[in-house]
């Protein structure tokens, strides 16, 4: 694939780095002083604005497969996915920032003529709002439109599920433990896998369904108190979401100008204007009575320190966003239950495009050592009609759940696959070149 990358930053440059091994791929960046790091890639470097049209020609946006407006810029971005558009670009994916560009984290087919609108800050939002919901959840993505949710959680010393084989578990219906992640492997489950402490589960199954096994995994408080650290895009967004709950949630801000803002916007949210470091003020306020304390302030360092006080003082589960992706398996190790990174949104929404078969939604599983695939069975594929067993998948990969009609169904080896058909196939990188040839469009 011919593929142009507006934006040569940390998502960008990993882009570009993670593409390049199969792909043809022109970066353009404005800054020059980027130019030395970024020539280390095998790709081809064109420093300028993305905005500028003969910028655009320089790197022949009109042949791209797809272009991608990733600059820090919101402007830029659109700009120049809407004139790369006009010159031919068969899709075209931006990056904004600003939710006043979007009012979802993610738009399809915008009427300006832009295939795709990502706001990481929103995608990351929506993501920490939803593992406040399930307390047991260090990781929770949806597939089907809704209709089916993985989850991944670890399995405690109180855990019912602790020494079980998986024979011997009885889950709530229309639920399967998908892979168990063990020092660092990921183990495809069988019946006499049995688990243990400190195992992280990755579980599929119906929303209601996942509400229930989270509860199986390890014993947790009922959330009730929520603290939020941070007023900016992220934090006044998670609030929002929180408040149409019945969560006691309260919000420290440094800024006394943005905590007025907020006051307007926020009619059940405790608004308190101070640093989220201060342990003077965390005692205060008693921020160890919060059941889950997120920490998503602009500085890493400071969502680290804040995430790591809130521990000491007593609070159960603790969430940071982190901007640089190297930095989640740190803060994991250093005792953070949950890092999540914005970046990793444009990235995913990239890779679903990258694909010669209908994925309709993707997720990392430990940092990709595997992935969860969501492919559509469109009109005429060859595959219907087929039994799941007739269908030889490769090793290290298999069809987890099917979604129908926005049902979803356990397959086992005589299921036959209709068109319309949703498939969860799960697989490991070794893999996903002939998952990718099987189900090709």
């Amino acid at each position: 694939m011919y593929i142009v990358i507006a934006g040569a930053g940390e998502v960008g440059y990993n882009l570009a780095r993670s593409l390049s091994v199969e792909n043809d791929i022109i970066l353009i960046e404005k800054r020059a002083d980027r130019r030395p790091i970024l020539e280390e890639l095998d790709v081809k470097v064109i420093t300028g604005n993305a905005a500028n049209v003969s910028v655009l020609k320089q790197a022949e946006a009109g042949k791209a497969d797809i272009f991608v407006g990733v600059t820090g810029d919101d402007e830029v971005n659109l700009i120049a996915c809407l004139a790369a558009h006009r010159m031919g670009a068969k899709r075209t994916i931006a990056r904004v920032g600003n939710p006043e560009y979007v009012d979802k984290p993610i738009i399809f087919n915008h009427p300006l003529g832009i295939d795709v609108l990502v706001c990481p800050e929103l995608v990351l939002a929506h993501s920490i709002a939803n593992l406040v919901k399930l307390p047991g959840a260090i990781d929770i993505e949806m597939f089907g439109g809704g209709a089916v949710e993985m989850m991944e959680g670890v399995v405690g010393e109180d855990s019912v599920l602790r020494g079980k084989r998986l024979s011997d578990l009885d889950l709530p219906p229309q639920t399967i433990i998908l892979a168990v992640v063990r020092n660092g492997e990921i183990l495809i489950p069988r019946g006499d896998t049995v688990l243990g402490d400190n195992d992280r589960v990755i579980i599929i199954g119906t929303p209601s369904s996942i509400e229930k096994v989270q509860f199986f995994l390890k014993k947790t408080r009922d959330v009730r108190n929520v603290t939020i650290i941070g007023g900016g895009t992220v934090g006044s967004y998670i609030a929002m979401l929180l408040e149409k709950t019945d969560f006691n949630v309260k919000l420290i801000e440094s800024s006394r100008e943005r905590c007025e803002e907020l006051t307007k916007i926020l009619r059940k949210v405790r608004i308190i204007q101070g640093d989220g470091t201060d342990i003077d003020l965390l005692e205060e306020e008693r921020i160890g009575d919060s059941d889950v304390l997120i920490a998503v302030t602009e500085s890493d360092e400071k969502n680290l320190l804040c995430s790591l006080l809130g521990k000491n003082l007593g609070v159960e589960k603790t969430i940071s966003r982190v901007g640089k992706e190297d930095y989640i398996r740190i803060f994991q190790k250093i005792g953070i239950d949950v890092a999540l990174s914005p970046r990793k949104a444009t990235y995913m929404e990239v890779l679903k495009h990258m694909r010669k078969m209908k994925v309709n939604a993707i997720a990392e599983i430990e940092h990709g050592e595997a992935n969860l695939l969501e492919i559509e069975i469109g009109s005429g594929s060859k595959l219907a009609g087929k039994t799941v067993e007739k269908l030889n998948m490769p090793k290290e990969s298999l069809v987890s759940m099917i979604i129908r009609d926005g049902k979803p169904i356990i397959p086992v080896g005589s299921s036959v696959i209709e068109e319309g058909d949703r498939l969860l196939v799960f697989t490991k990188p070794s893999a996903l070149k002939k998952v990718e040839k099987l189900f090709s469009k």
